[in-house]
């Protein structure tokens, strides 16, 4: 093998982007796992949380070229929503994951630095593993109210708003912030993808419904924040190197119920987002940080807040990535999105039905990739479409939403 060779640790499922992770939670971010098998390259290995079956290899090949037979994967025989670790663990597989000297998590985590510092695995860029400082501004920052104090402290704009340790603090603070505010969005301090999010009014206090069912692990808490009605949520992913952060690209968020769902890509121009995002981007640097992080923001008319950051790999990270792979530009224009749909297919009755349909062709202005089977698990087609220019990428999703019946 080349020493350019590397393991993809689909490690979704971490103490870092949720506390005690809710079985449904834990479960939907399990199955999207088998998408790592869209960045590997020849001789590398992958190591998810669900099965990755053959008809999936064989569809992720023929887009992508790669030949599956020369990657190892390394996966349970059935949905496994634990950390990727115990999984390498659990299937003996850690002297096929070693022999490997890369090791890419999707989060920098306390266990993956463990398991790479132990079996000598370098993550990079670090030389070999992250320091301990660097693990702690990681957790730090990934926890709403971490978030709030660093962007607070950078002189960044953020929605009015606190943190409550205890249900009955939470109960106090949403008491006297509802006095003055019609409403607040409570976030359970370490969560992701909408976890633990829900919308409280004055009055659902009065008749204590809805908010008093809000639960947190232990030590977790959360934070409120004022509910803005936003025109819109972009967000920009960075790199962090030796030199500082550099911009990756600029999105328009998709979202449902305030949790993401997807993304359309190049955005509009935000100068005023990647002037926050360097701000951090340099508190990371300054702490050790190197590799991909997002800043999230949110728009009404000209008043500007920025909401999280998610210092890792994120569900755009791969996409970007892949897109600029299938489309070869540096700039692709590109959407995602996760939704139900109403036809009756199965995953791969899907893929054949793309391709029939043209939208699959890879010499076309735009195509669309179908990215993991999920619908036993949560009944969604998660996709991606790619093109050379935006009107080209809008027309091949609307014809997928079409054929697929998404809602």
């Amino acid at each position: 093998m080349g020493s350019r060779v590397r393991t993809w640790l689909a490690n979704l499922v971490n103490d870092v982007m949720i506390e005690q992770a809710p079985t449904a939670y834990a479960r939907s971010m399990a199955a999207v796992t088998p998408r790592k098998l869209w960045l590997a390259e020849e001789g590398d290995c992958v190591v998810t949380l669900a099965p990755c079956s053959p008809a999936m290899r064989e569809y992720v090949a023929s887009v992508t070229g790669v030949r599956m037979e020369s990657i190892d994967v390394v996966a349970p025989a059935q949905l496994t929503p634990v950390h990727a670790c115990t999984v390498i663990e659990a299937l003996g597989a850690t002297d096929t994951v070693v022999q490997r000297p890369e090791l890419i998590p999707f989060v920098v985590d306390r266990l993956s630095v463990a398991f790479a510092r132990k079996s000598g695995l370098r993550i990079p860029p670090y030389r070999p593993v992250p320091e301990p400082r660097t693990v702690a501004a990681i957790r730090r920052i990934n926890t709403k109210d971490g978030f709030r104090r660093v962007a607070s402290g950078l002189g960044l704009p953020i929605a009015d708003g606190g943190y409550a340790a205890t249900p009955e603090e939470l109960t106090s603070a949403l008491r006297r912030f509802l006095a003055s505010h019609d409403a607040a969005i409570v976030k359970m301090n370490r969560s992701s993808n909408g976890s633990g999010t829900f919308v409280v009014t004055a009055s659902d206090l009065s008749i204590g419904h809805g908010w008093t069912d809000a639960t947190a692990p232990p030590q977790c808490g959360w934070v409120y924040e004022e509910f803005l009605p936003f025109d819109a949520t972009p967000s920009v992913e960075m790199v962090v190197d030796e030199s500082g952060p550099q911009e990756y690209y600029v999105c328009d968020q998709r979202t449902r119920d305030n949790a993401w769902t997807g993304m359309i890509t190049p955005a509009p121009d935000r100068p005023h987002l990647i002037r926050a995002a360097i701000q951090i981007g340099k508190w990371l640097h300054d702490r050790g940080y190197r590799g991909y992080f997002d800043v999230d923001c949110g728009l009404v008319g000209d008043r500007f807040v920025v909401t999280e950051a998610n210092v890792r790999r994120t569900g755009g990270t791969y996409l970007e990535q892949l897109a600029r792979r299938l489309c070869s530009l540096v700039t692709p224009h590109w959407r995602s999105d996760a939704r139900p749909g109403t036809r009756r297919l199965d995953f791969f009755g899907a893929v054949n039905a793309l391709d029939r349909a043209g939208l699959a062709d890879p010499h076309a202005e735009a195509r669309a990739i179908l990215l993991a089977d999920t619908l036993d698990v949560d009944g969604k087609w998660r996709y991606l479409v790619v093109g050379r220019t935006a009107d080209a990428a809008a027309a091949v999703e609307n014809e997928l939403v079409d054929l697929l019946r998404l809602t």
